[in-house]
């Protein structure tokens, strides 16, 4: 045997023997296969679509407008502290003398208390409005008023930034609790998630953890605070309350109003707080409290941006409100079973966020209920200790998501180390999951913005079993077609066609496995297309042989032509049948993707089989008899 020939032989017997193997766990199973194998071997396998195993397809879009809205904030409060300095004014303190300015949705508003300084603008806003690449336009000034709106190129950028941020800490979230496979993509403006081979108990979790933002906040709540004053005075003037702080009729009978005093004259100052409370009716099961939760903290919306908001009291612009699901307290400060939801006016903007923590996990208070430690970098805990130091004796809210899960008294300055409760609602189990599924998350990273569920279909695993055995009969079918045609027609050449075409299958269903690419109803369509591609280069070659031994040549130099002539036909049909797999790939979603990877990787088998490995078949043949003058084919 010649030795370019033994060297082809012992590689395609390698690759061959290594394929098969390598597909062991697939069709086996690791379990039934020995433990060595996984580790000197491999345990990667084909995976299974959602179509094939069944499991829950979810769609979320993405709130953008937050997104830019608190693009924006940032960019206020730098902006604010500029204009102050311009104006000789101290940058601590919380409002100007000479303007205000905020931001309402898409653009950031500047009122001035008389004439605007346009010199001044102009020094405040300049690093966003660089003309090579703004940030802002100037949108309008009417009389003391200048309006400014995000560059539209800028926020668009901005909201592909951050679907692809969240397409990735959703992978993120999802692959710390070991779901198997997971296909997480971006389609145009919605975010898909296709969790396969999930019960019912396993999809509930997840879907909760995905729509958990995790977007932690550390707010200050207002010490100082007037607005609640106003609310009472205009609730007991409209409603009354009566000395236990109740409101005594109208909608909104039942709500109390609280003041808590707290801090002291030797740490910052004392304050008084005034706030308003709910009963939220007990619930046995979670989802239950969580629904009661939601529904009284609508009511209290209701309150401030309807009723309040129309009779002149709005919340003002550089204020929110916060909500906290607790519990009621006897007068010496001890817990009691009844829920109540309570309220907070607190600092709308804040630099201190989850984006800053390093790391995260569950520790224990000294009631022994499980709480969440974290660590801040060296940043965050640079401006969480500027923060704290600057207001001690006051309350600083630890927002998670769009809920207060606590808000301390500051005692001392604090700097990376932070505590995060996580209120006393539920049992000590269902605080320790918490615990851990918040700890998940922030290790993850948060949200850019909370998702909204847009689409959730269930796939059950019985339709995959029938979608398997209907699939396995078409290949069956359509493989054993092709096969008949090849022996009948082409004959023992022909038999050659078919062992290529069964290598072609190994290999084709190694690499996969070796990506563990995920088979769908489409990919399985794309493998009986590949069977018929499969053989299209043999047709070609076969094709070729018989005009060669036509035109009177011998059979080595018959076959020696054909391949070398009929190359680049093929190659052409392969590579132009591969860009249309590349665009489907890299345009479609989903099945679409499914049917590309498959036809692609048959591509790539189809011309190392079809091609060199018959090559070599034809070529051992005719060396045992280099004066062969006839050939079945």
């Amino acid at each position: 045997m010649e030795r370019k020939l033994l060297w082809r032989s012992l590689l395609f017997g390698f690759l061959g023997i290594y394929a098969i193997l390598y597909l062991l766990p697939t069709f086996m199973g690791t379990e039934k296969l020995p433990k060595w194998f996984s580790t000197y071997v491999t345990d990667r396998r084909v995976l299974k679509g959602l179509d094939l195993a069944g499991g829950v397809h979810l769609e979320y879009t993405i709130d953008t407008d937050l997104i830019i809205e608190n693009q924006l904030e940032n960019w206020v409060e730098d902006i604010k502290s500029k204009l102050m300095e311009l104006y000789g004014e101290d940058k601590t303190k919380d409002d100007s003398d000479h303007f205000t300015i905020y931001v309402r949705g898409n653009r950031i508003e500047v009122t001035f208390k008389g004439q605007p300084d346009r010199a001044k603008l102009e020094k405040a806003f300049k690093p966003y409005m660089d003309p090579r690449a703004p940030k802002l336009v100037l949108a309008k000034t009417e009389g003391s008023k200048v309006v400014y709106l995000i560059d539209p190129i800028f926020a668009k950028d901005l909201e592909d930034r951050a679907l692809a941020q969240a397409v990735e800490t959703i992978r993120d979230r999802v692959d710390k609790f070991g779901v198997a496979s997971p296909e997480i993509y971006r389609k145009d403006d919605m975010i898909v998630v296709e969790l396969p081979g999930l019960d019912k108990a396993s999809q509930e979790r997840i879907k909760r953890i995905i729509m958990k933002s995790a977007h932690l906040e550390f707010k200050m709540v207002d010490a100082k605070d007037t607005y609640m004053k106003k609310v009472l005075h205009y609730m007991n003037q409209k409603y009354g309350v009566d000395e236990a702080g109740i409101v005594k009729k109208g909608p909104w009978k039942g709500i109390r109003f609280g003041a808590d005093s707290y801090g002291s004259k030797k740490k910052g100052g004392s304050y008084r707080e005034i706030y308003i409370e709910m009963d939220v009716p007990s619930r046995n099961l979670p989802t239950q409290q969580q629904q009661e939760f939601i529904k009284a903290r609508k009511q209290l919306e209701k309150l401030f941006s309807t009723e309040l908001a129309k009779a002149g009291i709005p919340v003002p612009p550089s204020r929110e409100i916060g909500y906290e699901r607790t519990v009621r307290r006897t007068r010496f400060g001890a817990p009691t079973k009844d829920k109540i939801i309570r309220t907070y006016i607190m600092y709308k903007h804040t630099k201190i966020t989850g984006e800053y923590i390093v790391n995260a996990e569950v520790g224990y208070d000294q009631q022994g209920q499980a709480v969440v430690d974290v660590k801040l970098n060296r940043v965050g805990g640079r401006l969480f200790g500027e923060m704290t130091g600057k207001h001690i004796g006051w309350k600083m809210a630890i927002k998670l998501d769009d809920w207060v899960t606590s808000a301390p008294v500051i005692q001392d300055q604090i700097f990376q180390n932070v505590r995060i409760t996580l209120g006393i609602v539920g049992s000590p189990s269902q605080r320790m999951k918490e615990a851990e599924d918040l700890v998940a998350v922030l290790r993850a990273g948060a949200l850019p913005a909370p998702l909204t569920m847009a689409m959730e279909l269930t796939v059950g695993p019985s339709l995959g079993k029938v979608a398997i055995a209907r699939g396995e009969l078409a290949f069956a079918i359509g493989a054993g077609l092709v096969v008949l045609f090849m022996i009948f027609y082409y004959k023992l050449s022909g038999f050659i066609a078919v062992l290529a075409l069964l290598l072609n299958m190994v290999f084709l269903l190694s690499i996969m496995a070796a990506f563990e690419a995920r088979l769908t109803l489409p990919g399985i369509a794309g493998i009986v297309l590949t069977v018929g591609m499969a053989v299209d280069a043999n047709v070609i070659i076969f094709e070729r042989i018989r005009e060669e031994l036509r035109l009177g040549k011998k059979v080595r130099a018959a076959v020696d032509a054909a391949y070398s002539r009929a190359f680049w036909t093929i190659m052409d049909a392969q590579i132009t049948t591969a860009i249309a797999g590349i665009v489907l790939y890299e345009f479609g979603t989903g099945p679409i993707k499914g049917f590309a990877v498959t036809l692609i990787i048959g591509i790539i088998t189809s011309i190392v089989t079809g091609v060199y490995f018959t090559r070599l078949l034809f070529d051992y043949w005719t060396s045992k008899n280099r004066n062969m003058e006839t050939l079945s084919i």
